[in-house]
């Protein structure tokens, strides 16, 4: 090391620097005490595992690669290497390549190397590859893409870095990288919760190519998958509470509507502390037909008559419906509303009841007053409607079964009316989100699509026969 004049270095498989000379400490303005990588460029990453490789076999071997100097620009360089197969290490002398020649065998290497790799970038999934220590060589244009980062600030970290912006259960990634080194082929499933209307579910399945000493990773997205399977569990809920709304309503029905009948008989003769009684019998009673009303909304298939609506309007009619009971609790509604027109196709008064439930709701989740927030805003295909409320906020499990029905935290409520509201937005075509933080406040996220101009033109007012859900 001290002896040759050459820029020499001392690495290990994976190309780390173990040790250099004075030489090699000028050529590329390292700390004499700097324990790590050269920085290369894509195409000689890719290529360092396959050279390594081959020296294993030979001992000896020489290879054009493409490294940052001191004047953070890169240059050819050609490594004579040699192999130490007792101490795994290799001791490499550097020259640097200035020739036409040089440069014309590189410029062929690289191409032909980089040409394998690129060909992934016109694949319909995400690859990653790394060598077999597990740091990062290269990735296609859709890696980037679900994984939320640019390349070159993912190049050379350790392969547990893909995993940085999704959601993870306890103990996934230590078991995925166990079965990985184990068995040389794992897989895991994952989810980018950073949408709230529609988040994204990938799995990630790794192989170890033995033959190139790489590991190649796949993304593949299973949101559309995911997402039918959630409506389908969705629908056998309803199915269920169809099942015995049917029955509720025909055992029901007959006995209360006799109630009714005979309370407001009795309230003809009482005097004042009965007629106070019958009251409260006859709001229990009508309470009893709403529980029971809104298990029959959920429970049949129903015709909804659709037709052009502007959102916008209809958003201002409830929130002024809602205004004074609001101001009551000492709470505002702020709506901020676009600066256009907003057309939907849909029914006016579901969608008020919509609008009605989520305001009411955000109200009872603020104990101690505030504002909610009403936003609308819209682009050329999507209307997206914000509910936000300064109230309680909900935790990770009440997000998770916010939508089943009968499923509740209220003392007094029945669990039915979020599972309507998210039927009648997927009835108009529309999907719905929620984000929450404890003690901060819930924000629901509405989106439903935007009629054209060309579709205002030819709207009709239609029947839409709502089968979602059949008993």
């Amino acid at each position: 090391m001290t002896s040759t004049s050459s820029p020499t270095l001392i690495l290990n498989k994976v190309g780390k620097i173990l040790n250099m000379n004075e030489a090699a400490i000028k050529l590329f303005n390292l700390n004499s005490s700097y324990i790590g990588y050269l920085t290369m460029d894509e195409s000689s990453n890719l290529n360092w595992a396959k050279f390594v490789k081959q020296l294993q076999s030979d001992l000896r071997s020489e290879e054009i690669f493409n490294i940052q100097t001191a004047s953070n620009e890169f240059e050819m360089m050609s490594f004579k290497c040699f192999f130490d197969p007792n101490t795994e290490e290799i001791v490499a002398q550097i020259s640097t390549l200035n020739n036409d020649i040089a440069h014309e065998l590189y410029v062929s290497q690289e191409q032909e190397r980089s040409q394998s790799f690129h060909a992934y970038d016109h694949l319909p999934y995400a690859v990653i590859i790394s060598d077999a220590s597990g740091i990062i060589l290269g990735l296609n244009k859709y890696a980037e893409m679900y994984l939320k980062i640019e390349k070159s600030q993912l190049l050379h970290k350790a392969h547990q870095h893909i995993f940085d912006t999704f959601t993870l259960k306890k103990g996934q990634i230590t078991s995925y990288l166990s079965k990985l080194m184990g068995e040389k082929h794992a897989n895991i499933h994952v989810v980018d919760e950073t949408q709230v209307i529609t988040p994204c579910y990938y799995e990630i399945s790794s192989i170890y190519d033995e033959y190139n000493n790489i590991i190649v990773t796949v993304i593949n997205d299973e949101t559309e998958k995911k997402q039918l399977q959630h409506k389908v569990e969705h629908q056998q809920a309803l199915n269920v509470v169809g099942q015995m709304a049917a029955s509720i309503a025909h055992e029901i029905r007959n006995p209360l509507t006799s109630l009714k009948g005979f309370t407001e008989l009795l309230k003809l003769n009482a005097d004042e502390e009965s007629s106070m009684y019958l009251s409260v019998i006859d709001s229990e009673l009508q309470r009893m037909e709403q529980i029971l009303s809104e298990l029959l909304v959920l429970s049949k298939p129903t015709s909804m008559k659709v037709e052009l609506l502007e959102l916008n309007n209809i958003v201002k009619q409830v929130i002024e419906f809602m205004l004074p009971d609001a101001l009551m609790k000492n709470i505002m509604i702020q709506y901020i509303s676009p600066s256009t027109q907003v057309y939907i196709g849909g029914n006016e008064n579901r969608l008020k009841q919509v609008f009605m439930n989520l305001i009411k709701n955000a109200m009872e989740s603020m104990n101690n007053g505030g504002t909610i927030t009403v936003e609308m805003t819209a682009d050329c295909a999507i209307a997206e409607l914000q509910i936000k409320d300064e109230g309680v906020g909900m935790d990770s499990a009440t997000l998770q079964n916010l939508f089943q029905p009968f499923y509740t935290t209220k003392s007094a409520g029945t669990g039915l009316g979020l599972a309507f509201v998210k039927k009648v937005i997927e009835e108009h075509e529309g999907v719905i989100g929620v984000s929450s933080e404890l003690q901060k406040g819930t924000c629901f996220h509405l989106q439903f699509p935007i009629y054209s101009f060309n579709q205002v033109d030819t709207m009709d007012v239609s029947t839409k026969d709502s089968a979602y859900l059949v008993t």
